[in-house]
């Protein structure tokens, strides 16, 4: 079995010799040679005998070869028409995800608008709680401060009035008074 470029330039030598074998037979004939017209006949049957001999002898080949063509071609072309389909598909999708596309842009902005509102109510409220926190934390150390404060004061309103007391008691109080009083413990210290 020869291959399909093989029988082309087979066919295509054939026709050349033909084409060429034509314009001799008709000088021939023009000059006068006995032979002329019938050289001219007998190189046509010979071409066609030939030609005819090879159709019979590749017939098979050939028909096989234009029948596996005509197969390839129509696989090529359901595959081409699966491809189109396929494409006009994707570009259906295509055009509904681009008319879509508004949407979804406005759907994320707007997703995008309530998390950032809601991330700001979060921290909002946590910056609540730490102020909350800070100011408990204030409120327990001014008391803390206060009751030292009014301990101390009490203190020393304390010894403030005890020395006062005292000098009141010394201003107060004379020699007489004083041997009274003293007189008074000495008993009390031997009574008992």
């Amino acid at each position: 079995m020869s291959s399909p470029k093989t029988r082309g330039c087979i066919y295509k030598a054939l026709l050349i010799s033909a084409m060429a074998s034509f314009p001799q037979a008709a000088l021939a004939a023009e000059q006068g040679n006995k032979w002329g017209a019938w050289l001219y006949a007998g190189r046509f049957f010979n071409i066609l005998l030939v030609v005819g001999i090879l159709a019979w002898a590749l017939r098979k080949p050939l028909s096989d070869f234009f029948a596996q063509r005509s197969r390839t071609i129509r696989e090529q072309l359901a595959e081409a028409q699966e491809a189109r389909r396929v494409a006009e598909a994707k570009a259906a999708e295509i055009e509904s995800r681009m008319s879509r596309l508004d949407d979804e842009l406005q759907q994320i902005k707007q997703n995008a608008e309530n998390e950032a509102q809601e991330e700001y109510r979060r921290l909002k409220a946590m910056a609540e709680q730490d102020a909350k926190k800070i100011i408990d934390r204030a409120r327990q150390e001014i008391d803390g401060l206060t009751r030292a404060a009014q301990k101390e004061l009490k203190a020393h309103v304390a010894e403030l009035s005890v020395q006062l007391a005292e000098e009141r008691i010394r201003n107060e109080i004379n020699e007489d008074d004083r041997g009274r009083i003293f007189a008074k413990f000495v008993d009390r210290l031997g009574g008992r």
